[in-house]
């Protein structure tokens, strides 16, 4: 044997009792229909279908309720027609976001395929549950009361350092708990 063929490769023996390999079982996904971003957006002309339309019945639920909120004290209070403007167009934008992020499988547990038994309150985020009671609290205050909400006019630039100030401040503990 020369030197040559030392260095081949040599065919491995056959086995006589192969293992046998468990069969594996293809497990069902979910059918998750393609949502069309744009017929999103157009149903969400009328507050909150269009995140029906995706699946999100509580987002869409909150949305709604959130809007007509706000046209009930615009009646009342000019302050708020500037809000029934900023929801509703955020609404509408939304709407066409969630879709999209559908159709990439970021949405798996929103209950597409059927509605929801018990929707979970926390589809709506706390933001959506603070912004429901601060509207239902002064519409109830409105009704007994009587209630001057030009100040709100006057002051709305308070709003945006509050929620710049929190923003800074939660960027900056998450941050903290990064580097822990």
């Amino acid at each position: 044997m020369n030197a040559a063929e030392s260095w081949a490769p040599h065919p491995e023996p056959a086995a006589s009792n192969p293992v046998p390999r468990p069969a594996v079982i293809p497990q069902p996904v979910p059918a998750v229909g393609q949502k069309n971003p744009w017929i999103a957006a157009f149903l969400s002309l009328f507050p909150g279908v269009g995140n029906i339309y995706n699946g999100l019945y509580m987002r869409g639920l909150i949305f709604f309720l959130i809007i007509m909120g706000c046209i009930g004290l615009a009646d009342r209070e000019e302050a708020f027609a500037a809000a029934v403007a900023f929801f509703w167009i955020f609404n509408v934008l939304d709407a066409y976001r969630q879709a999209t992020l559908i159709n990439y499988g970021y949405a798996q547990d929103l209950g597409l395929v059927d509605l929801p038994k018990h929707p979970r309150a926390a589809q709506g985020g706390i933001a959506a549950g603070v912004i429901l009671t601060l509207i239902g609290l002064v519409a109830l205050a409105d009704q007994y009361l009587v209630i001057d909400l030009r100040w709100m006019i006057d002051n709305w630039p308070v709003a945006l350092v509050v929620i710049g100030v929190w923003m800074i401040w939660s960027s900056l503990r998450s941050r903290r708990r990064a580097d822990a």
